[in-house]
């Protein structure tokens, strides 16, 4: 009997301590330390512009994959884009883009930190006049609140650009393809 206890104890603290390290993951957001390449996309015409897709991957890379799209649909609108993980040398200054993206996974209903924390430090930096997109990406399907979740991760200021941000969540249960096209439609019109 004595040995037994001995054994289940010994297996919930197995589990108590795989629980506090994958919370310790995703609270720390480890996998955006890991997000430090960029790449520039050329458009096959005349570029009519500059745009930039910052995010983070996530424990998945699934926001990896939502930012590739993005950046695939914007320069077949013949932009000229720079995709960039969010630790990246290209990620740290958004001046000189028309279009500006940052996003990344939505963890308990609201954007990684380190997404988070592009948008309040990046965001505050653009030129007038860019216009400014950010996508969370999660499990399931898009609800008006994870859209306000997303939202809240937006730094108040009275600055007529910052309230027109466009805001979309891509679930998982959504076709990227064309929630990705209609994100970047909103971007470009």
């Amino acid at each position: 009997m004595r040995k037994t206890f001995k054994i289940i104890m010994a297996l919930f603290a197995i589990i108590v301590i795989i629980v506090v390290a994958f919370g310790a993951v995703i609270l720390f957001d480890v996998a955006a330390y890991a997000a430090t390449g960029s790449q520039t996309l050329t458009p096959t015409g005349t570029s009519i512009g500059k745009a930039i897709v910052i995010y983070d991957p996530g424990l998945s890379g699934t926001a990896k994959g939502v930012a590739d799209k993005i950046a695939v649909d914007l320069q077949a609108k013949s932009y000229t884009v720079t995709v960039a993980g969010v630790k990246s040398s290209a990620a740290s200054t958004t001046t000189g883009y028309n279009i500006i993206v940052i996003g990344g996974p939505v963890y308990a209903g609201g954007l990684a930190s380190s997404a988070k924390g592009a948008v309040e430090s990046l965001v505050l930096k653009h030129d007038q006049g860019a216009k400014i997109g950010v996508f969370g990406s999660g499990s399931g399907a898009t609800s008006p609140e994870d859209i306000a979740q997303i939202r809240q991760s937006i730094p108040e200021r009275s600055d007529e650009t910052l309230q027109n941000i466009i805001v979309v969540k891509i679930g998982s249960s959504e076709d990227l393809n064309i929630r990705a096209k209609d994100f970047v439609n909103q971007l470009v019109t």
